[in-house]
């Protein structure tokens, strides 16, 4: 049987996921925006995504998790010239107002001066931006292809950093409202507020499970590898909350060679020590050659190649279901993890945050490899 890829999109979950001080940064392709919309949110952060994609560019800033401001090439000063068309402020007032912003010391957003100067209603405002953040967030989910970069900030500079041309929401719109109201209008074209509401509530209700608090978990703990025993440790750990068995392979080339595992078990030598001294190739048909020429995670089902029928054999047993994710440095793959959960075992659950984890583990992989100031490498492997 073919395998078939895990993406962000058919591993999408109901769910959001925690980030720690090293922000989030990756591929759409691997992580959709309405996903990073969640993560951000739950986690409450504040700081501004960065959006790059062949539609563009665009901004998110964020304060507390929730969205302030929402730019993109095509939208910019939308939210002056709605205002400017619908009598609530004249072209020479927005002018004047933009002028005096450039004259100030400390940035102050473009819709507070316009109050200040002009008496005009803050809540009209305000309904005018949440407006303009919702049609930019809808035209950003479609947004299939690119890099997201996301930087912490703190709460006062927040948005700070946007085009001059900017608007800041006072209170926020929440990124679940926003996520759930773009299915609403997908499916059915029309919004139930009250069906919305109860959606969004059970939303937030389901983010709150094991699934969430582990990553947060993990994630914090990617922030000082060492603690834990080092990076590949640390994915052995997680693994093992949501799988029975894996094994950690680390790439050369097409060789692969068993660095750690948990669950296997019958053998009567030290298990560790096994798994240290197997060895396999990696066929461009088997598995993990797909793995290494995707740089993605993939489901399937071993015995098609040497390498896997050799696997099967250290296995001792077949899985309904297995899992492959590369671990990658630098845009090579230095590692390959290896997990399922036994003979007796179903499909694995929250596969798709252990893939998020493994992308930021990269990361840390590579600043971990970053010279220090003597020339010499810090290595955290």
């Amino acid at each position: 049987m073919e395998p078939y890829p895990l993406s962000a999109k058919s591993a999408a979950r109901d769910s959001a996921l925690g980030i720690f001080r090293m922000g989030l940064k990756g591929y759409l392709e691997d992580l959709g925006i309405s996903e990073i919309l969640q993560i951000v949110s739950l986690s409450k952060k504040s700081g501004t995504l960065a959006l790059q994609s062949k539609q563009g560019q665009g901004t998110i800033a964020f304060l507390n998790g929730q969205i302030i401001s929402a730019v993109s090439e095509q939208s910019s000063g939308s939210v002056g010239q709605a205002l400017c068309h619908s009598g609530m402020l004249s072209q020479e007032q927005l002018e004047a107002a933009l002028a005096h912003q450039r004259t100030l010391k400390k940035h102050q957003p473009l819709g507070e001066i316009i109050v200040e100067l002009f008496q005009l209603d803050q809540d009209q405002i305000e309904a005018a931006l949440q407006d303009q953040i919702e049609k930019t967030i809808f035209a950003f989910f479609s947004w299939q292809e690119g890099t997201f970069d996301f930087q912490l900030e703190e709460q006062q500079d927040s948005g700070r950093s946007l085009n001059p041309i900017d608007f800041i929401l006072e209170k926020g719109v929440c990124p679940q409202w926003l996520v759930v109201k773009d299915k609403h209008l997908e499916a059915a074209g029309t919004v139930d507020e009250n069906l919305l509401q109860k959606q969004v509530k059970d939303l937030e209700r389901r983010t709150a499970d094991k699934d969430i608090c582990l990553l947060k978990g993990m994630l914090a703990e990617l922030e000082n590898p060492f603690a834990g025993g080092g990076i590949i440790l640390l994915i052995l750990r997680y693994a093992s909350e949501i799988m029975q068995r894996a094994i950690m392979f680390d790439v050369r080339g097409r060789r692969l060679v068993g660095l750690g595992q948990f669950g296997l078990t019958g053998f009567a030598n030290n298990t560790d020590e096994v798994v240290r001294k197997i060895r396999l190739t990696a066929e461009p048909e088997s598995l993990f050659g797909q793995v290494l020429q995707q740089q993605k995670a993939i489901f399937g089902h071993l015995g098609s190649t040497q390498a896997e029928r050799t696997l099967l054999e250290i296995l001792g047993s077949s899985a309904q279901q297995a899992f492959l994710a590369p671990l990658v440095s630098e845009g090579q793959v230095i590692a390959i993890l290896y997990g399922d959960n036994g003979p007796q075992g179903g499909p694995i659950e929250y596969a798709h945050s252990l893939e998020v984890f493994l992308s930021q583990a990269g990361i840390a992989m590579e600043q971990a490899l970053i010279p220090a100031a003597d020339g010499s490498k810090k290595e955290q492997f």
